[in-house]
């Protein structure tokens, strides 16, 4: 069995499914995080997204490769990124590239595949707390996540429905201010410690997430192992209330008054099922492409 070793910079979409991967023993994860790191030997390192430092990391070993969890649309919003996606497909030191999207694989097929993403499916058990008049938003705020359309849409849903929403996004104060006029009724957040974020999650009747542009949401998974609907758009692949029309707050309210109409058993087990199905597929595929997942005692 090759042991593999992998490492990221603080990205955190891109080094989250290395981190569950570890949770999993498919390998080791490092975070390339402080003065000094050791990295361990190893058969094959992978990397996760791109930085520059990485550029001294490609000796590391015989096989390399790059875990790249953007999509074409979160490129053409990050326009640095396919700057660094032509210049990885072509170095030499780079032997593979695990694209989370499909359409890349097959755009870069010299050294790119697809595979789904990993997830500790027995770290999220249902926390069996009380629904409450809730909704949550919680993303990096940012361009693809659509953020404007979701808070219109809850100004919507809050004539309808006393439901609060909780979310971290920043900006945006003259709607989640709750002291100006005609705001939303919200609650912000900062970063909150896992227990905390997931009974949240939990006590929630609806998540939001209709993002323009991803390949998974973390978030989404997280919430329907907690019994909690997601509100998603076609982009994210996993269980939800997807949204046809994006840019329009009133579809993305119609999908939100519509999640009281699922059953807290129905979400969780259609959450595993999808999940379980994703960590089948990336631990057939790895080995396919000559990368033995597995940590060496």
């Amino acid at each position: 069995m090759a042991k593999i070793v992998t490492l990221s910079v603080p990205f955190p979409g891109a080094k989250r499914p290395l981190e569950e991967g570890k949770k999993l023993g498919m390998w080791e994860f490092i975070p390339l995080e402080g003065a000094r790191v050791d990295i361990p030997p190893a058969d094959v390192y992978i990397l996760a997204a791109w930085h520059p430092v990485y550029e001294r990391l490609l000796g590391l070993g015989k096989k390399v490769g790059i875990l790249w969890t953007s999509s074409g649309g979160e490129m053409d919003l990050e326009p640095v990124e396919q700057t660094y996606l032509e210049m990885i497909n072509r170095d030499p030191r780079v032997s593979f590239i695990w694209f989370g999207d499909i359409a890349l694989a097959r755009i870069y097929p010299q050294k790119g595949f697809y595979a789904p993403y990993p997830f500790d499916v027995d770290g999220v058990n249902p926390l069996g707390v009380e629904k409450k008049n809730i909704a949550t938003l919680f993303c990096p705020t940012g361009p693809k996540k659509n953020v404007l359309n979701q808070l219109l849409a809850m100004r919507l849903v809050q004539q309808e429905k006393r439901w609060v929403l909780h979310t971290n996004v920043t900006g945006y104060d003259y709607l989640l201010n709750k002291y100006a006029p005609g705001a939303l009724d919200c609650v912000r957040h900062g970063w909150l410690p896992e227990e905390e974020y997931h009974n949240l999650l939990a006590s929630a009747r609806v998540n939001l997430a209709c993002s323009w542009a991803e390949t998974f949401n973390y978030g989404v998974a997280e919430a329907g192992l907690l019994g909690t609907i997601s509100v998603v758009s076609h982009t994210i692949p996993l269980p939800g209330l997807q949204v046809a029309h994006l840019n329009n707050p009133i579809h993305i309210a119609e999908r939100v008054l519509l999640s009281e109409s699922y059953s807290l058993k129905d979400i969780i087990a259609s959450m595993q099922s999808k999940l379980e199905f994703n960590n089948h597929e990336v631990k057939r595929i790895l080995p396919e492409r000559q990368i033995p997942y597995g940590i060496c005692p």
